[in-house]
């Protein structure tokens, strides 16, 4: 069994996205907020809700942000 800090999880695209940004995906696609997070959650790129949620992330830079946290703590 690995120790906890060198278990790697998936990114989780919802923490990366600016405060309101599922509901207006959900708004603009016409689909639930929770039918949104959950593919967010799931991260399948072919799904029209993680497309959004990568340019809007890209857009937003939360992306880099992230990457130089990740940076930081190594």
């Amino acid at each position: 069994m690995q120790p906890l800090e060198t278990i790697t999880t998936p990114p989780d695209l919802r923490a990366l996205l600016p405060h309101g940004a599922i509901s207006n995906i959900a708004r603009q696609l016409n689909i639930s907020h929770a039918a949104v997070s959950k593919a967010l959650q799931k991260g399948k790129p072919a799904h029209p809700a993680v497309a959004e949620a990568v340019r809007l992330i890209k857009a937003a830079g939360s992306q880099q942000v992230q990457h130089d946290l990740t940076q930081l703590k190594s």
